[in-house]
């Protein structure tokens, strides 16, 4: 152990550890303040004397400052025995024992080497921000070691004591649990502030920790340009301590977070302005005040735009919990909250897994690169539907995969090209088109692409606006940040006995940065169109920028704002580019669909570009199977609340809903039952649609539908034991004590409700129940002129109390009719006081 290593309680679990993995995995929790980054993996360098420890972290400035901090406790410099490697930089030697990487690096290492001959040990550290890179990193290595490396172990560190879901993945693993060691932190929450408010209220609690504790104050806000506002606000009005500010987020170079991190060199005060990249894993002496915004920017990916855009949501308690430790590491603190106690209380327990809610293009071409599918990944978490339909959408449209005549789906020759390159399969697909299209690295449209690929990884650090303007007026921090990036992939494109120079960004061509772009991203391709811009995805779009003088776009990027995407970096494009490039994607054709202002169904020969219309004219009336296709490709973009069906067809599917919560008995069935029909997303799901076309041939407007015999075409769709167990279980009228059958009415929510007039329910003491003795009916007791007076699952009670009551009214309003002082043993009937006499 490193001579300190005593003082983290973590210490404590170190001999345990070392003996579980030499025949096992392991998961450790510990919560924050445990020094499990810092001790556990110098401590296990001894297990594994012949082999590397690999340590993931989930940032880039965290596997510096780690690498930093742990060599200097073996004091040597980094590079020696604790190493690193991030993206495009790397500081190892052949001493090298102890190799920290970002999570994206493991994925990449397997890809090259599966064995991982020269490893030992991966530790996959901070597990619980449950990185999508961690996920896929832990379900490859599960995979080597069952298929390659039953030597290799695995060890997952995680802040969080819930282990439930780790342990799934893990189910062998020794399980060591270790304290924290915090100090007392006194938390202060200022009650809700309005969103206008908040850089003013962030600067104005800072100011206040600053006076109240002697120590540093860290201060937590969701992006880097509030961190930029605060900062300014800070400047304008200090603090009277004086302190020194620094900024802290993913984006600033290495001098300017190493300083962020280092106590200060003429012991001031320091106010470190930071993002959530300080919540976890860095070492951050002398913290003593906390402030909080509690907001923090997450990433979410829209499938049906294909854009990935920030959005500002409050944090988790899980990350709130992580904030505050920061200012109990060494002595008691403060942790000022900026929210209520009460919104405390209704945050969620932790952030959504970064899995169910960015692109998985990437994801999934690693995937198929490993000759697999992510439903056979052992993941924590499966990605939406909608997630993998649009991942593979990209992959189709890129020729990277292939489906079998069986539906199996593989890579092409050129979809393994697009694996080997450490970016998005779209910019690998830039890249090789513009390399492989000019037939040289030399020209100008490989040379843009090259830096495209850059910007796109960078483009959240530019202002709106014309991409060959940014890149031309870009600082030279910038240019010198793209231009590495730009190298790398130059390199990958050109032969390996070639090193070629890399044209700078201010000598590029628009028109070639505008192709670029278009080759990475032909579906947002924009055209001004009445008096708005069109993506060919078909969603509306502003552009940001200063007005051009082109119809077309090339768009880099953009942010969906409600139905809209605000078009943030582009580059004009011609029409003549487009026919040139892109002239699959230019169709002329007849089309047939309906049109929202008539109602009806319309035939027009239509040129477009994607799902941009450039042209359309009215043609001959269409065949009644193209309106019948038309009428079904109308009803599959209706959402279910819109779905045009008559109120018996509602019926049913409520019905049907609640056979399926009750997984219904089928008595008829003669082996196994079928299962019953999921109706929650669509009624189309359950209908043969060979039969509905049939019946869509008659349908001349959108009025029409509604006539259709839904209900018919929805029973065929049941077996015939389903059938006979929803009109025997759930039947849609009921037997009441004057033998009439009366309606019962199913509701969404599993509710069913039998509306009746009061009277004839005289004489019943007894509950109405369905669904195989599994649901009351609630009873809707009725006046004679029909409106309803109660509503009671328990006719019993309801005799004995509430209806006295509502019989003194109702006496007086209803004089005619019988209200008998005992109407659990009185006569039901329909009729008034006059007919029952005669």
């Amino acid at each position: 152990m490193p001579y300190d290593a005593e003082r983290f309680p973590a210490s404590t679990v170190v001999d345990a550890l070392t003996d579980a993995l030499k025949s096992r995995n392991a998961i450790v929790a510990a919560p924050p303040g445990a020094g499990k980054s810092t001790v556990i993996p110098l401590a296990l360098l001894s297990a594994f004397p012949h082999k590397k420890i690999l340590l993931m972290q989930p940032r880039r400035v965290v596997v510096r400052s780690l690498a930093a901090y742990l060599a200097e406790q073996l004091n040597e410099p980094v590079g020696q025995r604790v190493g690193y490697r991030i993206r495009g930089e790397a500081r190892v030697s052949e001493q090298t024992r102890l190799e920290i990487i970002t999570e994206g690096i493991l994925a990449r290492r397997i890809a090259q080497d599966p064995e991982l001959a020269d490893v030992g040990l991966i530790i996959f550290d901070e597990f619980h921000e449950r990185s999508i890179h961690s996920d896929f990193g832990l379900a490859l290595a599960l995979d080597v070691q069952d298929g390659l490396r039953d030597d290799l172990r695995l060890l997952v560190m995680s802040a969080t004591l819930d282990t439930d879901s780790l342990t799934s993945l893990l189910p062998d693993a020794a399980i060591c649990v270790s304290e924290g060691r915090m100090f007392d932190v006194k938390e202060i929450y200022s009650g809700q502030i309005a969103a206008h408010q908040l850089h003013e209220a962030v600067a104005r609690f800072t100011r206040q920790a600053c006076e109240q504790v002697d120590g540093d104050v860290l201060v937590f806000l969701p992006g880097a340009g509030a961190i930029k506002k605060v900062s300014q606000l800070l400047a304008t009005a200090p603090p009277h301590t004086k302190p020194i500010i620094h900024h802290l987020y993913g984006a600033l170079g290495k001098e300017q977070q190493s300083n962020a991190l280092k106590a200060d060199s003429q012991g001031r005060q320091k106010v470190i302005l930071a993002t959530n990249i300080a919540e976890t894993s860095l070492t951050i002496d002398n913290i003593e005040a906390v402030v909080d915004s509690g907001l923090e920017n997450i990433a979410v990916f829209n499938p049906a735009t294909g854009l990935t855009q920030l959005n500002q949501q409050m944090i988790s308690k899980a990350s709130a919990t992580q904030r505050k430790g920061r200012a109990g590491r060494l002595k008691p603190g403060i942790c000022i909250r900026l929210w209520s106690k009460e919104q405390q209380d209704r945050l969620a327990g932790y952030t959504v897994a970064q899995i169910l809610r960015e692109d998985i293009t990437p994801l999934l071409l690693d995937t198929l690169a490993w000759g697999t599918t992510p439903d056979e990944l052992r993941l924590l978490d499966q990605p939406s539907k909608a997630q993998l339909n649009s991942a593979m959408s990209a992959l189709i449209a890129m020729d990277a995969v292939a489906t079998s005549t069986t539906g199996v789906v593989t890579l092409t020759a050129y979809g393994q090209q697009l694996a080997r390159f450490p970016c998005h399969p779209r910019l690998a697909h830039m890249l090789l088109t513009a390399r492989d299209k000019t037939k040289t690295v030399d020209s100008q449209l490989c040379q843009a692409a090259l830096w495209i690929a850059a910007l796109a990884e960078d483009s959240g650090r530019m202002s709106d606006g014309l991409v060959s303007e940014a890149l031309s007026n870009a600082d030279k921090t910038t240019v010198a940040r793209l231009s590495r990036q730009a190298k790398r992939y130059l390199s990958l494109l050109s032969p390996p006995d070639k090193h070629l120079p890399l044209t700078p960004c201010h000598e590029l061509e628009p028109a070639s940065i505008a192709l670029a772009i278009a080759l990475a991203w032909q579906d947002r391709i924009a055209f001004w169109q009445k008096e708005q811009w069109k993506l060919a995805n078909g969603r509306g779009a502003r552009w940001l920028g200063v007005p051009v003088k082109s119809d077309w776009l090339a768009v880099l990027s953009g942010q969906q704002v409600g139905s809209e995407v605000n078009i943030r970096l582009a580059e004009p494009l011609t029409f003549a580019v487009i026919k040139t490039w892109f002239s699959k994607h230019l169709i002329t054709a007849k089309q047939v669909t309906f049109h929202r202002d008539s109602g009806q169904i319309q035939a027009r020969q239509v040129t477009r570009f994607n799902q941009i219309i450039l042209a359309s004219e009215p043609v001959a009336a269409a065949s009644a199977d193209e309106m019948a296709q038309a009428w079904l490709d109308y009803l599959k973009e209706q959402p279910m609340s819109e779905f045009p069906l008559p109120d018996n067809a509602w019926q049913w599917l409520n019905r049907i809903a609640l056979a399926a919560r009750l997984n219904l008995a089928q008595p008829q069935a003669f082996d196994q039952a079928d299962p019953w029909p999921e109706v929650s997303e669509s009624v189309l799901s359950i209908i043969d649609e060979k039969s509905l076309l049939t019946h869509l041939k008659k349908c001349k407007k959108r009025e029409d539908l509604i006539n259709l015999p839904w209900q018919t075409l929805l029973q065929q769709s049941l077996s015939w034991p389903q059938q006979h167990a929803l009109e025997h279980f759930l039947p849609l009228s009921v037997a009441v004590p004057t033998g009439n059958m009366r309606y019962l009415e199913y509701l969404p929510d599993g509710q069913v409700i039998l509306s009746v007039k009061m009277q004839e329910m005289y004489g019943s003491c007894t509950q109405i129940i369905v669904g195989n003795n599994a649901v009351p009916v609630t009873l809707s007791l009725l006046s004679p002129a029909g409106r309803p007076l109660q509503k009671t699952n328990n006719l019993a009670a309801f005799w004995q109390g509430s209806y006295q009551e509502i019989k003194k009214e109702m006496k007086g309003r209803y004089p005619k009719h019988f209200w008998p002082d005992d109407p659990a043993n009185a006569e039901p009937t329909t009729r008034t006081k006059k007919h029952m006499n005669g």
